[in-house]
């Protein structure tokens, strides 16, 4: 499966919000546990998205490998 596009990660993120979630940060794959553990011990609801945004959803960006491979942390308090 092909890793989203800029754009329509850009909807979905802006769903996920709107829904009360908020965007912290996107890391490698071996990280995300450390993090969940971190966020969920802080009382939050963490979520984890198998792509990455560029702070200005760059369409050009959408051919990066890395889109694909990184995840985004985002938590809302339960």
């Amino acid at each position: 499966m092909q890793a989203p596009t800029q754009q329509e990660i850009a909807a979905i993120e802006q769903e996920l919000i709107a829904q009360g979630w908020t965007r912290q940060f996107s890391t490698f794959p071996v990280r995300v546990k450390e993090f969940v553990d971190l966020y969920e011990s802080t009382g939050h609801e963490v979520r984890v998205e198998n792509w990455a945004i560029t702070e200005n959803f760059d369409p050009s960006c959408d051919s990066c490998t890395l889109i694909g491979i990184m995840r985004t942390i985002f938590t809302r308090k339960k």
